[in-house]
């Protein structure tokens, strides 16, 4: 549950077994961390929105999923996967982006 003064990074921490059990299984066996992030703002929309307000201004959506992709690299492990190349994917404003690349293990 969200709390105004957690991180990202908290939030996540404390969410590992829902990310692991309910988001991870969703995913292709290579996704992207656009991919990722779809699958995480559905399950924790609420939340998502609040920390997307939290962070607020032009650079919300920036910070908000930056933390998300260096959340994934910390926990590679825990997740069950693992970085891949850059992979050219489209971003939440429909422009194409180079983004992490993933792989399940």
């Amino acid at each position: 549950m969200f709390n105004k003064y957690m991180t990202i990074y908290e939030f996540l921490e404390q969410n590992l077994n829902l990310l692991s059990n309910e988001i991870i299984p969703l995913l292709e066996s290579d996704f992207s961390s656009h991919d990722f992030l779809k699958k995480f703002a559905k399950r924790f929309e609420g939340d998502y929105i609040n920390f997307l307000h939290n962070y607020g201004g032009t650079g919300a959506f920036k910070t908000v999923h930056g933390q998300i992709a260096k959340f994934l690299a910390d926990n590679e492990t825990k997740l069950n996967i693992h970085k891949k190349q850059k992979v050219r994917s489209e971003n939440v404003f429909g422009e194409m982006d180079e983004i992490q690349g993933w792989k399940k293990n």
